[in-house]
């Protein structure tokens, strides 16, 4: 599909325009591969929101942090875009899905859950936090939930300045996924490098897998190999992209 500009003045959304972009079928899916640095090949995809209003694009975050003021409307938002990531979803790879804790927060929420990935395949849920106001009890309580189930669990953002991190998460994930800004802080400062060795000798000793976000060059993909990361992802692999609309 031709896709439109993106909105300059995002930071204007309301609670009314996602609603009319709900409405009106305005969001797709796009599915960002994940690349195996063993074998070069698409080992998954981690599945993206895409919105657009009056002919521009929005970015995925001011949305949900409008929708997330509102428990119902969030839960609408989540539960509409999962459903399309998963009946769209490329066949014959791992999907990555990212979930906010915030929608397990009653039974009514939980059963829908287990409802939509019943039977599921291949799939990851991919713990995310589209506010700063993480709640541990939420938190404990969607990760028990997802281990019931039985699907792997990813930990997203790690290295992000603005997400919360949490110790529990980390230990009970199968996959830590390092945010992109790892990137930019190691070419500020190529000590930070040391830091992120660090991490992913936890990573390695305890069986997780790791995964490099944000990877847009061929130096960030060199530098990603000399750290022995398992997977990439990002911008280089765009024209791997598969989209949905």
């Amino acid at each position: 599909m031709s896709l439109p500009q993106m909105l300059c003045n995002e930071n204007l959304l309301n609670e009314c325009d996602v609603v009319r972009m709900l409405n009106d079928g305005h969001y797709w899916v796009e599915y960002e591969p994940i690349i195996d640095m063993k074998t070069g090949t698409i080992f998954g995809y981690e599945a993206l929101a895409r919105f657009v209003l009056n002919e521009r694009r929005i970015p995925p975050m001011p949305v949900f942090m409008v929708a997330h003021q509102n428990p119902e409307l969030f839960f609408r938002l989540e539960s509409e875009l999962k459903a399309m990531q998963l009946f769209h979803r490329p066949k014959n790879a791992m999907l990555f899905i990212n979930l906010d804790p915030h929608n397990f927060s009653d039974e009514a929420k939980l059963s829908f859950w287990r409802e939509l990935f019943l039977g599921a395949k291949n799939l990851c849920l991919e713990i995310t936090e589209n506010t700063d106001d993480m709640q541990t009890a939420f938190l404990s309580h969607c990760l028990d939930e997802i281990q019931t189930i039985g699907f792997p669990i990813a930990q997203d953002d790690i290295g992000n300045d603005e997400k919360p991190f949490c110790f529990d998460l980390t230990s009970r994930a199968d996959f830590l996924k390092f945010d992109r800004t790892w990137l930019l802080k190691i070419k500020r400062c190529p000590d930070y490098q040391e830091i992120l060795k660090g991490f992913l000798a936890f990573a390695k000793a305890q069986g997780k897998k790791s995964v490099l976000e944000g990877i847009e060059s061929e130096g960030d993909f060199m530098l990603a190999r000399a750290l022995e990361v398992d997977y990439v992802q990002g911008y280089l692999f765009k024209h791997l992209n598969h989209h949905s609309c």
